[in-house]
């Protein structure tokens, strides 16, 4: 998983982005878009010093915002494997449109103050579906 910084994050927050392979609109439908919504809550939920702060799930990506005592590599790796096999066993035209894996390109970047912070929750708050750009 690419990192984007290697500075510190502020209080552990740590802003996560998925972008589907080919960049591919896979997530078009409002019912996909919910479901992978839920997945990443469960996911998230379930791993014990995660949590989740604010997320969204664009057409042909996603952003997390998480604070974590993990390792950044390891909730990644924790987040976008377990969505990919979840969600496309829930709907299986993923896989014909796209046979192997759903993620292209993943990142993570640390939050680095309260200002970046509240800015980083606004932006996954407003981001639209239709918003296409990472």
């Amino acid at each position: 998983m690419k990192r984007l910084s290697e500075d510190r994050a502020y209080l552990n927050y740590y802003h996560f982005i998925g972008a589907t392979k080919y960049r591919k609109n896979m997530f078009y439908s409002e019912e996909i878009r919910t479901k992978l919504k839920e997945i990443i809550e469960e996911v998230i939920e379930r791993k014990e010093g995660v949590e989740l702060v604010e997320s969204t799930v664009a057409y042909n990506h996603v952003h997390v915002l998480v604070r974590t005592e993990l390792l950044p590599s390891q909730v990644g790796q924790m987040l976008f494997g377990t969505s990919s096999r979840l969600i496309r066993k829930e709907f299986p035209i993923l896989v014909e449109q796209v046979e192997k894996g759903l993620w292209g390109g993943k990142s993570w970047e640390p939050i680095k103050d309260e200002d970046h912070l509240k800015n980083c929750i606004s932006y996954i708050q407003r981001h639209q579906p239709d918003n296409t750009k990472v």
